[in-house]
């Protein structure tokens, strides 16, 4: 049992660890070769983090008081919801978007970006 536990954590730090290295490749086409679905993306991506963020401290900062539960809950409720609309808005720019790219390695991370943090959302790996 300790050892099955151990490997669903390697498991999912690997996963982190290759959806952080989709990231950064989407950020190198954005910033270092001017591509318009890279920044797109990038912006996204970065947006989604920082108002995942927000919600999670806001949640974290009304922990403290037990009158203010419901507002815990509906923060932390938003901060998941944002993942969602994230993980749509890259599907969007990259298949129905005006913006397309010839760069392969660019579409495939975005889509490995998604399909990875799909699974880690649904807690596929732990």
């Amino acid at each position: 049992m300790i050892l099955e536990k151990e490997s669903e954590i390697m498991l999912l730090s690997i996963a982190q660890v290759v959806v952080a290295v989709f990231a950064l490749i989407v950020m190198y086409f954005a910033y270092f070769k001017n591509n318009t679905l890279g920044k797109l993306s990038a912006f996204v991506i970065l947006t989604a983090i920082l108002l995942i963020q927000v919600f999670n401290g806001l949640a974290g900062v009304i922990a403290g008081a037990d009158f203010l539960n419901f507002l815990e809950s509906i923060f932390k409720g938003i901060a998941g919801l944002i993942i969602y609309v994230e993980l749509a808005a890259l599907i969007i720019l990259t298949f129905f978007s005006k913006f397309k790219t010839k760069v392969a390695l660019l579409k495939w991370s975005i889509v490995g970006y998604v399909i990875l943090s799909l699974l880690i959302e649904f807690h596929v790996f732990s």
